[in-house]
């Protein structure tokens, strides 16, 4: 049975949620930071005697957990249209159930970082960014990603810690870059891996990605991320980051474009 949750819900949600507390990471956080009485999130728990899943959406993107790869295309059928869904999220096993025509399908590998294999590096320029930095950043993801982005948006995260960044300077500029995009208690999503053309392959990316580890394993969150890219997946290898599931994305597709 399918319930609308409220506060009351909290302490089942989580204590479910954290059998898996990385794979479950955008779950948890977005319960903690948000709870059950926002206008842009609302949170379902697949229920009976025992609970079987999650589904959370969060403004226009719905994601889905289920321990026991569980998922009612009906009910998520109903939320596409009541909340206008765009982005559904969960692991491979619990999506594959879904056959949704006006929606694409992207898979990647999640992986989870115990010990860190790399030593940090020694370099006065690799640091902790802060709130005025965010221009040079977003100059930085704007050329790597082709993507315009929001520095005012960079700067409220640096300075609300909702994510945090590490940055090597050089001559004035952010010439590499990586950050977390969502942080729990117990884990931490990585993203935005960048560097500038002129200044990849010496090593910069696996420098700034072992600091940024090194301190969340100092506060006992495990690092976590995507990836589908082969030269990055040989980088984030090296530092010992290690597959613990496929993650599905499917994305609605543009009217014209099926």
């Amino acid at each position: 049975m399918m319930i609308r949750c409220s506060e009351k819900h909290r302490q089942e949600c989580l204590a479910y949620l954290r059998q898996n507390p990385s794979l479950n990471l955008f779950l948890i956080g977005d319960i903690e930071n948000y709870g059950f009485n926002q206008g842009f999130q609302t949170v379902f728990i697949d229920k009976d005697e025992f609970v079987h899943g999650i589904y959370l959406v969060y403004y226009h993107n719905l994601v889905i957990a289920s321990e026991e790869n569980r998922v009612d295309p009906q009910f998520v059928e109903r939320l596409v249209q009541e909340y206008e869904i765009q982005a559904i999220q969960g692991r491979k096993e619990v999506l594959e159930g879904l056959a949704l025509d006006a929606f694409s399908r992207e898979e990647c590998l999640f992986c989870e970082l115990n010990t860190l294999k790399a030593e940090s590096v020694s370099d006065p320029q690799i640091r902790e960014a802060q709130p005025q930095d965010a221009g040079r950043i977003k100059g930085l993801l704007d050329e790597v990603f082709q993507m315009d982005n929001d520095a005012a948006m960079i700067a409220h995260r640096i300075e609300t810690r909702e994510g945090r960044h590490f940055i090597i300077e050089r001559g004035g500029q952010v010439i590499c870059q990586a950050n977390s995009t969502a942080e729990t208690a117990e884990a931490a999503i990585l993203g935005g891996v960048a560097t500038r053309a002129d200044w990849r392959r010496q090593g910069l990316a696996s420098a700034v990605m072992t600091a940024l580890c090194g301190q969340l394993l100092s506060e006992g969150k495990k690092p976590c991320l995507f990836f589908e890219n082969e030269e990055a997946g040989r980088i984030y290898s090296r530092l010992g980051f290690a597959p613990i599931g496929r993650w599905t994305l499917m994305l609605r597709q543009k009217e014209g474009s099926r």
